[in-house]
């Protein structure tokens, strides 16, 4: 057996033990191999080190970046995984991956775009200002990125697939159901990871979101309710920087009012609020009576009352 083959078999045994005792030497040897196998079993290395011992693991952070770009697609999921775990106990090691991993949020299949979006979580709460070169790739990912379909209903009423063709896609679906569900959750949660992100550039640096504000207030109607009630954050952070958008924006946000998400028409209450948007008064007030929350409806009732006096305060 060649060196190369006991530095791979010994990886190999030790990342499938969920070991210890991985040795930082060999996995930087591994992580350079010819072999996909062998680099994607050196990422996964990474991934337990960083857990049991950061500090070393983060001398391989740029070679992790690196592998982000990988030919090989098991590579670049091992590679995102292996982002992810250094984001989130040594998020200052991986601000270099952001691009990279703006890129992957693109890619299938969802297993990958989720992980890349579980790197860029931590990193979004600790340095929000570096997104603000990668908001035109961010929006379109919300915007017009993949999904994850599993509707079966859409597939059967489809014009562009043959009988045949709706009863294999059919069959391969129901087949698939709990495989087909997880996809669907990852997807979603990317979708989540991403309107965040945007939220906290919209909060420390609004006019790079600027050219954006049609797809963003848009979002507002997404099918998402996670995305929906990031939406309303966006907005009320776009406004907030620009008095005479915020008047474009009272109408959008007032039919949140009765999204069917409560925490979703909990941020619209607020968005109003702070916007002082005293046309919502009315239709607060309506909330108010008729909200089964009550502690929404008590907000509702706050607002409307706020915005009230503001009124009043204005007609003096």
């Amino acid at each position: 057996m060649t060196s190369q083959q006991d530095r791979s078999a010994q990886l190999k045994a030790a990342v499938q033990s969920k070991s210890t005792a991985i040795e930082p030497s060999v996995v930087e040897k591994q992580l350079t191999a010819t072999g996909a196998a062998d680099r994607g079993i050196a990422l996964q290395a990474v991934s337990l080190l960083v857990r049991e011992s950061p500090d070393q693991a983060v001398a391989f952070a740029d070679r992790v970046t690196e592998l982000l770009e990988d030919d090989v697609l098991a590579v670049r999921a091992a590679a995102a995984l292996a982002a992810m775990s250094l984001a989130e106990h040594r998020p200052e090691s991986i601000h270099q991956a952001i691009p990279s991993l703006v890129e992957l949020l693109d890619e299938d299949p969802p297993l990958l775009r989720f992980r890349a979006a579980g790197a860029l979580a931590p990193l979004t709460d600790s340095h929000p200002e570096t997104f603000s070169d990668h908001v035109d790739s961010l929006v379109r990912s919300l915007r017009h990125g993949p999904r994850f379909e599993t509707d079966l209903q859409s597939v059967a009423q489809s014009s562009d697939l043959t009988a045949e063709q709706k009863t294999q896609r059919l069959s391969v679906l129901k087949s698939r159901t709990d495989e087909l569900e997880r996809g669907k959750i990852r997807s979603a949660g990317t979708r989540e990871v991403i309107v965040n992100t945007l939220v906290e550039v919209t909060r420390v640096d609004p006019e790079a979101c600027t050219a954006h504000r049609s797809d963003l207030v848009a979002a507002l109607s997404d099918d998402d309710p996670a995305v929906r009630a990031g939406a309303v954050e966006i907005v009320r952070h776009l406004a907030d920087a620009d008095p005479a958008f915020a008047e474009q924006t009272v109408d959008p946000l007032l039919t949140r009012l009765e999204d069917e998400a409560a925490f979703a028409r909990a941020r619209a209450v607020r968005a109003l609020g702070f916007l002082e948007a005293t046309d919502a008064i009315d239709p607060l007030s309506e909330l108010a009576r008729h909200e089964s929350n009550a502690e929404l409806a008590e907000l509702a009732a706050d607002t409307a009352d706020w915005l009230g006096s503001v009124e009043a305060e204005n007609a003096v």
